[in-house]
């Protein structure tokens, strides 16, 4: 099936009988099991590593040596190397924080709580001046463009889909960032596995379960070729 809107990276597919969100196509998003095993082991063998051996040195090299196993595998498969990039961007970063100069083992995880505040902040900020970004978003993705903007019943479910993002974001350095400023590193990253990818798929899927209300094929053309 072809994804003309570039919905894939967003949890959607392109089914016989229109546009879809399920188990298949949230994995599918973030590139399958290769993708899901690319952006969550490093993390988790970050904090089991530490977890016995209470080094940042040892922890760091294991999470290097399976960075370079996995990019070989990637590259193996033939797969993108725009699909492994970013994480290897994102990953880089983290050793960097940890083994710089007075860096410690939870700054790992420190652009992490950078990255949750910016995304929130933008998606709250965008609310605040009656622009949601969901909203803006989907009318990239589908024929309506800014018009819905005039439909009231509209705007408050993108508010409102808006603001479910922002919590997540919010929750997340909630949580966590207690816990890093205690120095509970361990829990720290195992709390980070469960608010990571498992709490952001559930989100596009409850998402687009409430935007199916007001997200109409006739009206919309989401559906659309």
């Amino acid at each position: 099936m072809t994804d003309p809107k570039g919905l894939g990276k967003y949890g959607v597919t392109k089914g016989d009988d229109g546009y879809q969100v399920n188990a298949a196509s949230l994995l599918k998003s973030v590139g399958g099991v290769q993708g899901l095993i690319e952006s969550t082991l490093p993390s988790f063998l970050y904090v089991l590593t530490f977890a016995f051996s209470r080094s940042v040195t040892i922890s760091v090299s294991v999470v290097g040596i399976a960075v370079i196993a996995l990019s070989i595998r990637h590259f193996l498969l033939k797969r993108p190397a725009t699909q492994l990039l970013g994480s290897l961007v994102g990953i880089g970063l983290a050793i960097y924080l940890t083994l710089r100069p007075g860096g410690q083992a939870g700054d790992f995880y420190l652009k992490d709580f950078w990255i949750n505040g910016a995304y929130g902040s933008a998606l709250l900020l965008s609310v605040i001046v009656r622009w949601p970004l969901i909203g803006l978003i989907v009318g990239l993705l589908t024929s309506q463009g800014v018009t819905w903007r005039k439909d009231r019943r509209k705007v408050r479910f993108f508010d409102l889909v808006t603001l479910m993002w922002v919590g997540l974001f919010a929750t997340r350095l909630a949580i966590e960032l207690p816990l890093y400023l205690l120095g509970d590193i361990v829990a720290l990253g195992f709390v980070k596995l469960v608010l990571g990818l498992p709490f952001y798929l559930s989100m596009i899927w409850l998402s687009w379960r409430l935007l199916r209300k007001v997200i109409s094929t006739e009206t919309d053309g989401i559906l659309d070729e």
